[in-house]
């Protein structure tokens, strides 16, 4: 598992990538980041810091009359980076299991029978996936 430590801009350049879930030019990325008012160049340098860490990749070329420009993707899902965080904190399965129950615990006082039931069907399905990975390892041996 790689290590990863961002920047504030990094993080920003890297969220909006998943919020757009698109590949987007460095100009297309200054246009969408609106909590900042980054030039191109700046973006520019931001990208290729991420694409040096390994976090994002050039996935195409986008024609805009006479200039060609690479366009950008994650290399992670938000999903897989935040997953990859917590293991760099010494969170562990049966860890975050607790975490999730208290988290559970604490938003249920807030939530709809509506919500709960849709949340523990998605946490079912999470433990079922999990649980096929595990066959899956102990087949492979």
């Amino acid at each position: 598992m790689r290590k990863y430590s961002l920047s504030n801009s990094e993080e920003i350049l890297l969220n909006t990538l998943w919020q757009e879930n698109t590949p987007l030019t460095v100009a297309q990325l200054a246009d969408k980041i609106t909590e900042a008012n980054w030039k191109p160049n700046y973006v520019d340098k931001i990208v290729k810091q991420l694409v040096k860490k390994g976090l994002i990749k050039a996935d195409g070329i986008l024609q805009d009359r006479f200039y060609r420009s690479h366009q950008f993707v994650p290399c992670l899902s938000k999903d897989e980076f935040l997953a990859n965080m917590l293991a760099e904190q010494g969170v562990n399965n049966a860890l975050f299991a607790r975490i999730a129950v208290a988290l559970f615990k604490k938003d249920s006082k807030q939530s709809t029978p509506e919500q709960d039931a849709k949340l523990i069907a998605e946490l079912e399905k999470m433990v079922e996936e999990y649980e096929t990975q595990i066959e899956e390892k102990s087949t492979d041996k």
